[in-house]
């Protein structure tokens, strides 16, 4: 009984260790699984033309603002003109009182014409003292006056030469004090220095002012200014001459064209931003200044840039990518995305037109996978 007990321990792990060793797959007879094939859709990379811009930010601006004032003091007696009134330059815009200023005029105007009738007279006292002169002249080279008489002629026409100067001097004097007057009396009329619109009227007809007072504020605004700032990183990229395009809240649909004019130069310190001006037609007057306004500068085009439908980038914390596909595998590349047109994105390195990009089933696309293009 022992022996049978014994040979039966004995012969259990053998025969468990035969039938493990029976059921082993031979070394030489496994095969790998076929690589998975996985099937998506794709498009060609298209080479499109970009235009390159810089966004600022800033404010409509009178391209000039003039504080019009008086030169003389007086009585406002008459306004033209008032807050929102378009005017030309040279257009009277108020009238003072011109009662005390004619009258200066017409008083400088009489002297002129005294010392007018008074140069007359001398010039002809000098006329006749230079003929008497030429002949006591003749006559004393031939002997026939003496030195004293010679001297005398010649003392009368000095004399007669010396008056009609001084009446030469007190016409010019009472010319310049007649166009003095007429300064002053031109003064009472305060007339627009530019073309624009009335921005202020800071008088009423009947007012008392001093000289040097503030009357109307004119702004032009055929024209305009935009001033805005752009970003640091971004001021290589602009230069004067540049195009502007803007647009402003009170015009949500509608867009005004401008040219880039003058760039600081310097950069804010507070701010990091470069200020800048555009000028901005306004031929239809619809552009105020005060207007805030967002502007796109136009720095430059270029040809043939790669654009892939937004389907062929795939996005993953922050990873953003594409699958080319060559020769029937998929090849990744990290890319980073530019401006977009439409369904389309631009892709920024590492892509040329022409190139088949995976659209479709990235997700399970790896780099080195075997893909099969699907129509």
């Amino acid at each position: 009984m022992k022996r049978i007990l014994l040979s039966i321990v004995i012969a259990a792990p053998l025969a468990l260790l035969g039938c493990s060793k029976g059921t082993e797959a031979p070394a030489n007879g496994t095969q790998k699984a076929a690589p998975q094939i996985l099937s998506v859709k794709t498009s060609k990379a298209e080479g499109r033309t970009v235009e390159r811009s810089v966004e600022a930010t800033g404010t409509l601006m009178g391209w000039d603002e003039v504080a019009v004032s008086n030169e003389v003091p007086g009585i406002v007696e008459k306004i033209n003109a008032d807050l929102g009134d378009s005017v030309k330059a040279g257009d009277t815009l108020a009238v003072l009182d011109q009662r005390e200023a004619k009258l200066n005029l017409a008083d400088a105007e009489a002297n002129l014409q005294t010392g007018l009738k008074g140069l007359e007279k001398e010039k002809a006292r000098q006329a006749d003292a230079a003929t008497t002169f030429k002949r006591y002249d003749e006559l004393f080279k031939q002997g026939m006056v003496s030195a004293s008489q010679y001297d005398s002629a010649k003392t009368q026409y000095d004399v007669a030469q010396a008056q009609a100067n001084e009446a030469q001097a007190k016409v010019d004097q009472a010319s310049a004090r007649l166009d003095m007057a007429k300064k002053r009396l031109s003064d009472t009329v305060i007339r627009a220095p530019i073309s624009g619109e009335v921005r202020k009227r800071a008088v009423s007809v009947g007012e008392a002012v001093k000289d040097k007072t503030t009357l109307f504020s004119v702004v032009s605004t055929g024209r305009l200014k935009f001033r805005g700032s752009i970003a640091e990183s971004s001021v290589p990229e602009v230069k004067a001459g540049q195009p502007v395009t803007l647009k402003v809240e009170a015009f949500k649909d509608r867009t005004f064209k401008g040219t880039l004019k003058r760039i600081s130069p310097s950069v804010d310190v507070e701010t990091r931003t470069l200020e800048l001006e555009a000028e901005v037609p306004n031929p239809e007057g619809v552009l105020k200044p005060g207007f805030f306004a967002g502007a796109v500068i136009s720095t430059k085009k270029e040809a043939n840039v790669p654009f892939v439908p937004e389907s062929a980038v795939y996005s993953f914390v922050g990873i953003t990518k594409v699958f080319v596909i060559e020769n029937g595998v998929a090849k990744e590349r990290m890319v980073k995305t530019g401006v977009r047109q439409g369904d389309m994105v631009e892709v920024i390195d590492k892509l040329k037109p022409g190139d088949t990009v995976a659209i479709t089933n990235l997700s399970a696309i790896f780099d080195g996978a075997k893909v099969k293009a699907e129509k």
